[in-house]
């Protein structure tokens, strides 16, 4: 008779090895980011494919990309385990010895999986998943087998993953289950790691991603973190300079958004992730050529050797507004030109997401920790209002900021937002996993 072959997997921290010792057949888990919730549900998924024979099961990532990954870390999870598995890289697929298959599947287009039944299926990251892939898509394929689901996220607001875990959570029969895990959780993230996160990013922003907490992050007003009061986000002199409301050692920054009426466009320096805005443009019924000899005017007598970073409205880079075929930085740039402005255009080439834009200011106006990064010279009067009168558009889910209500909201702090998200973006780091023996009767 043969020995026992092992399948060796990962030594679980507390909060996983709850989940993975939860009996429910319908799991919605809940944890802050690098808590190891992916890890988990990858080795709850192998230790089942290896528990029993002949089983069908997938992974479901909210992109193809994502799945590969998800394939590959699966994959690598295995290399203590040779001999009980292939692997087919271009099905993304494992198969053990036993017969049981696990499927790394992308939830992008609906349609292509409706295929085949089910013994069991981890749907990733749900907070990027369609809120169909469940009920209308998945779950009839689990009917005939019984078969168990798992939902893993890091909470996005009141979405349909918040409805699923509260759903969940109010469950009397025992056939789902809740859980909830903050990223501190993992004994590999350090407090420092903790601490920098917080310094980071706002209360709320940080209470969702790495408390695992549900916040509504788009309702109402969109800079929460704003304030005008004491020791807030408005004061006459520069903090990096007490001496004036310029530091000469630093370059000037430009955030710029573009429109007909009204152009608004705002000066400012940063200093590590630190910024400060000291004067403003606000012209009505204008055009790029008005606006650029305008703001000029303001650079010149300044004498900063240091020059100009130019960092705007990604759209405005091609030349659909702007007349001859040129663009609205094309024009802006020959104006500098013109007056001997040392300049350098820093625009990307795409915008962020609305949402991530003003969670980015956020956590400058007002960290996790208390801490302000960011301030405005009283002199930026149309800034200060955008900073205090910005709402979210009611119905758009956190897509869209209000701009019908005051058609003169959203534009300098449009510009504003552009410049903090490319010259000082929010990073999330990574962590990694240990291992563990499981044995299996199942072959010899």
């Amino acid at each position: 008779m043969g020995a026992v072959k092992k399948l060796v997997l990962y030594t679980p921290h507390d909060k996983q090895k709850e989940f993975h010792q939860c009996a429910s057949r319908h799991r919605v888990i809940s944890f802050g980011r690098q808590a190891g919730k992916s890890t988990a549900a990858n080795n709850e998924l192998l230790k089942k494919a290896w528990e029993k024979s002949g089983v069908t099961l997938w992974f479901i990532s909210p992109t193809y990309d994502s799945a590969r990954v998800m394939f590959r870390r699966a994959t690598k999870a295995l290399h203590r385990s040779r001999g009980l598995f292939r692997d087919n890289k271009s099905e993304l697929m494992i198969e053990f010895i036993n017969g049981s298959k696990i499927f790394y599947k992308s939830g992008e287009v609906l349609e292509n999986l409706r295929t085949e039944t089910l013994d069991g299926v981890v749907i990733d990251e749900v907070r990027n998943q369609h809120p169909s892939l469940w009920p209308l898509v998945i779950r009839p394929m689990l009917t005939t087998t019984g078969g168990w689901a798992v939902f893993i996220s890091t909470p996005n607001g009141f979405d349909h993953f918040y409805d699923l875990y509260m759903f969940a959570l109010s469950d009397k029969t025992g056939s789902w289950a809740a859980m909830n895990a903050p990223s501190t959780c993992n004994p590999l993230i350090s407090e420092d790691e903790i601490w920098d996160a917080k310094r980071t990013m706002t209360e709320a922003e940080f209470a969702q991603e790495y408390l695992a907490e549900f916040r509504d992050l788009t309702a109402g007003r969109a800079y929460v973190n704003f304030s005008s009061g004491d020791n807030g986000n408005i004061r006459d002199t520069n903090p990096f300079y007490p001496l004036g409301i310029m530091h000469p050692g630093l370059p000037i920054i430009l955030a710029m958004d573009f429109n007909i009426t009204p152009m608004a466009w705002t000066l400012g320096q940063k200093k590590v992730d630190q910024f400060y805005w000291f004067d403003e443009i606000f012209l009505k019924q204008s055009h790029t050529q008005e606006a650029a000899e305008v703001i000029a005017q303001k650079i010149m007598p300044l004498n900063n050797k240091h020059g100009v970073i130019i960092c705007g409205d990604a759209t405005s880079k091609s030349s659909q507004r702007a007349a001859a075929g040129q663009s609205d930085y094309d024009i802006l740039c020959q104006v500098f030109d013109k007056h001997g402005i040392k300049w350098v255009n820093m625009t990307p080439e795409s915008n962020p997401q609305v949402k991530d834009r003003v969670n980015t200011v956020n956590s400058k106006l007002k960290d996790g920790n208390g801490d302000r990064h960011c301030w405005f010279h009283p002199d930026c009067k149309q800034a200060i209002k955008d900073m205090q009168r910005v709402v979210w558009k009611n119905g758009a889910s956190g897509a869209m900021l209000d701009q019908t209500t005051d058609k003169e909201r959203t534009h300098s702090s449009d510009g504003i937002g552009y410049a903090i998200c490319e010259l000082s973006p929010l990073v999330y780091k990574k962590g990694t996993s240990r291992i563990s023996v499981i044995n299996s009767p199942s072959v010899v």
